[in-house]
């Protein structure tokens, strides 16, 4: 009877043992299980791809909760905020300061292959504490999918902007240019003997007063010389204008036809600039810390102390490796 007994108390204790391990489990994968006096902080996310419930959340690096909820915004939710699609729910445990309105929440990692987590940075000296109500707006992570997708939009406006005849007009353009500095070549050598017997005559004016009225009717004679000269050389300075009319006219048009393709190719180059620098610093804090310890990749380690994709943005120097 004693061993029966001692065998039921076993196989009860084991029984419970597993209802609790198995409830806690279920609790912290469904993101239940929290710490007491803990409050809760919504954000709004165009993409949390890798962030689901039950993800971490860290203040400053150190752990401060967890994702308690996901949920899709309605189209109502949608129609009044566009930019974004998702919204999340964190449960911040008591030790986190009060958030602000200028706190930054994004998306991060510690390595390649470790989990994601939902990245809280704020001052709370900076700014006033918000209200249960407030919703945040987070910081999408950068893939290198999206980053791939800018650089092939860029070079999609890039053809689109050379295609469609454009090329074909400004050979035209230049090939008036050409011939429009050919005329204007010319009519300089016309001027030249003009200019240099006008030059002459006007010396002979210079010698005396009494001399005057003969240097007046060599002018004229002169004039009466190159008379046909003169009138080719303005006739030559007529075409010369309306070329240059023509010309400006031309050019006019061709900005005016390719100002959207324009306007939407440097827009383009602008984001993938900006994605590329912060992924290229990033990528360099990354090398760095896999360089000096590679067992990083598999294990991970405390994050380190890394710039705000806005410090990046606004730095006009690269920024040192710390």
């Amino acid at each position: 009877m004693k061993k029966s007994a001692w065998d039921a108390w076993i196989a009860v204790s084991v029984i419970v043992c597993s209802i609790v391990l198995f409830v806690a489990l279920a609790l912290g994968l469904s993101g239940g299980f929290f710490s007491s006096g803990g409050r809760e902080v919504t954000v709004r996310f165009p993409d949390i791809t890798g962030v689901g419930v039950s993800s971490q959340v860290r203040y400053g690096g150190a752990r401060a909760g967890v994702v308690s909820r996901v949920r899709m915004l309605t189209a109502a939710e949608r129609a009044t905020d566009p930019a974004n699609l998702v919204e999340i729910t964190l449960h911040l445990t008591p030790e986190v300061p009060a958030i602000t309105k200028a706190a930054q929440v994004s998306i991060a990692s510690d390595t390649l292959l470790s989990d994601k987590f939902v990245l809280l940075q704020d001052d709370p000296a900076t700014g006033v504490a918000i209200g249960p109500e407030t919703v945040l707006q987070g910081i999408p992570p950068t893939t290198f999918d999206r980053l791939t997708r800018s650089l092939d939009s860029t070079l999609e406006g890039f053809r689109k902007l050379l295609g469609g005849g454009t090329e074909d007009r400004a050979n035209n353009v230049l090939t008036r240019i050409h011939a429009l500095v050919g005329q204007t070549e010319g009519l300089l050598n016309d001027l030249q003997p003009v200019v240099k017997e006008a030059g002459a005559a006007v010396g002979d004016a210079r010698l005396t007063l009494t001399d005057a009225r003969a240097a007046a009717a060599d002018v004229r004679g002169l004039l009466a010389d190159n008379k046909d000269r003169i009138g080719r050389a303005v006739v030559r300075i007529d075409s010369a204008a309306g070329s240059i009319d023509s010309l400006a006219k031309k050019g006019e048009a061709i900005m005016r036809d390719n100002e959207g393709n324009l306007n939407r190719s440097l827009a383009s180059i602008r984001i993938s600039s900006e994605n590329l620098k912060v992924t290229s610093t990033y990528s360099k804090f990354l090398l760095k810390n896999l360089a000096e310890r590679p067992n990083r990749l598999l294990w991970g380690s405390r994050p380190p102390n890394l710039p705000t994709e806005q410090e990046i943005l606004n730095s006009r120097q690269p920024i040192p490796l710390r």
